[in-house]
């Protein structure tokens, strides 16, 4: 079965856009998760797809509480355990 490398952001192996990436993801979210590090191998997707993440994790028009609903529900609506 085929492996996805996770990439890090210290490693001097990791492609420059790709460290350039998680060291954006670690300023903007705090935290460098693993998913993070498996979109690196493509950074302009990741990138992109970041960007979404963030508007309707922060840009919307819910409270905190409730975007926190949302996912929580969608979560279970989906089978996601974790």
């Amino acid at each position: 079965m085929a492996r996805i490398p996770r990439l890090h952001e210290d490693d001097p192996a990791t492609p420059a856009a790709a460290r350039e990436f998680l060291q954006t993801a670690q300023r903007t979210m705090g935290k460098v998760f693993n998913t993070l590090r498996l979109l690196a191998n493509h950074p302009q997707q990741a990138a992109a797809l970041l960007e979404f993440v963030k508007a309707v994790r922060y840009r919307n028009t819910l409270t905190p509480a409730l975007t926190e609903l949302a996912y929580t529900t969608a979560s279970i609506a989906n089978r996601c355990h974790y």
